[in-house]
């Protein structure tokens, strides 16, 4: 740490963190380089849950997002297609509320996805895909009507 600098011990998680990393005291603070996105399209399909016994449910689902792109007197719009996976409860809520053309909001962090393909198992294929912490609808393009899941009912203080 730097003379007369504070000590992480006492301080929020992430304060720590950062002195610990700024200080080079801490190889792990150091490593954390995780590509955060965050992104607003509208869903290609409806969101498909995946449960297996004993495994955490997922769920995935295709975002498209357009911008026009080009020189000003040429502009055309141009889609780029995201995969997005979601866990948990997250994942059983996506899949009630986000179907075809749905307006979303989505932050998550890319990761790389490996797969084998179904016609040659000894071939396998890697994709980029974003594992959503968040994914909420985009109210700006129309309403949405919110239900309290279970577990948020459990942790919701006593009226």
């Amino acid at each position: 740490m730097w003379p007369g600098s504070p000590s992480p011990e006492g301080l929020p998680p992430s304060v720590s963190l950062a002195l610990r990393w700024f200080s080079g005291t801490d190889k792990e603070a150091r490593m954390n380089n995780e590509i955060n996105v965050s992104i607003r399209g509208f869903a290609g399909a409806d969101a498909a849950l995946i449960e297996s016994d004993g495994r955490t449910p997922y769920c995935y689902f295709r975002v498209g997002s357009s911008s026009m792109r080009g020189p000003v007197e040429n502009r055309e719009p141009v889609t780029e297609w995201f995969t997005v996976k979601t866990y948990g409860e997250l994942a059983r809520n996506c899949a009630l509320s986000v179907t075809k053309g749905t307006p979303v909001l989505v932050r998550g962090r890319f990761e790389t996805d490996t797969y084998q393909l179904r016609d040659d198992p000894t071939q396998s294929r890697t994709v980029l895909v974003i594992k959503a912490d968040s994914v909420g609808i985009e109210i700006g393009r129309g309403t949405a009507e919110y239900v309290r899941g279970p577990l948020a009912a459990e942790e919701s203080p006593a009226s």
